[in-house]
């Protein structure tokens, strides 16, 4: 009787050789050093079984599925573990996005990392192939997922710093990095973070929707722009930060009866939806915004999730605005403050746009330099 060979035993070098080929023909890798890289971690080992969103739906993967490998060695994020509720919870993302944040990192020879959001462990393998597994440590709130991690991270012949905690707190027992990389969606870049990164070190980290590359200066202020690429994390699970609202309560919520209600002339920028989402990703760290399409016009339902406040935005075929509000926190001045800015400036495209963090976490947004339109995301110009 003959034993049918496995997609694993099937793996050759020239599967992972082959996408770092492809990333580079993309741009996404830039450097020999990180050619390298991709061409020897083996990631099949990091992802057994997976699921991927296509057009079609979603289409599930396991060793034994035809074309298991050649998808593995694909450009393509694969969703291996999911919540109780059905939410995605972790995946491998697409090579070509942790090529292009590895790249921003500008590693070199004996520096320390801080990688928050283990996942599968195919990232941390990744910068122990780079830096040695020494200098890497990797952590992430479910202790289930860094165990997985550890033993395809062991299989590879890596053995980086591995730790089940939540990753707000960071990690202060290898302190301090010279590198932290957030491979999960933040609201806001914890302080403890900036406490445990070396004077002149980076962190590199997906807020809102936008990919934050900042440098701690001796200040103890982080500075640095977005990077032109938009993004979206799946978000850090902390018991330290306000969950982020689902569709279905904010449909509920925004429904009900306005404190305050407005009738405003069209509002510049509302309807680059790219931008303004962005712009709202900022200025609520813990917000969602629904839109609903009716024979009227486009309803807007935003519901903050860390004070309860929302605000309900319908834009009819005219162009007016009837704004209805409830809570402590005025969202629409703060939020038309922000796009009317974004209109003034000539509609900028994100990567002009950068943060500074202070020492007590406040962050501050900016345009073109941090000098310039220096708005505080956090401060009282947002609430009402």
């Amino acid at each position: 009787m003959t034993r049918s060979t496995t997609a694993t035993e099937a793996f050759e070098p020239e599967h992972a050789a082959r996408l770092a080929r492809d990333l580079s023909s993309k741009g996404a890798i830039r450097s020999p050093e990180w050619r390298r890289v991709f061409a020897r971690v083996p990631r099949h080992l990091f992802v057994s079984s997976f699921v991927v969103r296509t057009p079609e739906g979603t289409v599930a993967y396991d060793e034994q599925t035809p074309g298991w490998l050649e998808t593995v060695y694909s450009d393509a994020t694969l969703i291996t573990r999911f919540s109780a509720e059905g939410l995605a919870v972790s995946s491998s993302t697409e090579p070509s996005l942790m090529a292009l944040m590895l790249e921003h990192l500008r590693l070199q020879d004996g520096m320390k990392v801080l990688e928050v959001g283990t996942g599968t462990g195919y990232n941390a393998a990744l910068l122990s192939e780079r830096l040695g597994s020494a200098l890497v440590t990797s952590i992430d709130v479910d202790g289930v997922l860094v165990e997985r991690a550890r033993g395809a991270l062991e299989a590879a012949g890596y053995r980086p710093g591995l730790a089940a905690v939540d990753g707000a707190r960071g990690y202060p027992n290898n302190a301090p990095y010279q590198r932290i990389l957030a491979t999960c969606g933040l609201g806001r870049i914890p302080v403890s973070w900036l406490d445990q990164l070396d004077e002149g070190g980076l962190v590199l980290a997906n807020v809102g929707l936008g990919m934050a590359l900042l440098r701690k200066g001796a200040d103890g202020h982080a500075r640095g722009r977005f990077l032109p690429e938009a993004a979206g994390f799946m978000r850090l699970r902390s018991s330290f930060t306000p969950g982020v609202p689902t569709v279905s309560e904010v449909l509920s919520v925004t429904g009900g009866e306005a404190e305050r209600v407005r009738v405003v002339e069209k509002v510049p920028g509302l309807d680059d939806h790219a931008s303004s989402e962005f712009l709202l990703s900022l200025l609520l760290p813990y917000g969602l915004r629904v839109v609903q399409h009716r024979q009227e016009g486009q309803v807007h339902g935003v519901l903050d999730g860390a004070s309860g406040s929302w605000m309900r935005v319908e834009v009819d075929h005219q162009g007016q605005v009837t704004v209805g509000e409830r809570g402590d926190r005025h969202l629409w001045e703060a939020y038309t403050a922000l796009l009317s800015g974004w209109e003034e400036a000539g509609r900028p495209e994100i990567g002009r746009y950068g943060l500074t963090i202070a020492p007590d976490g406040e962050h501050h947004l900016w345009l073109d330099h941090p000098q310039n339109t220096n708005t505080p995301l956090d401060g009282p110009e947002t609430t009402g």
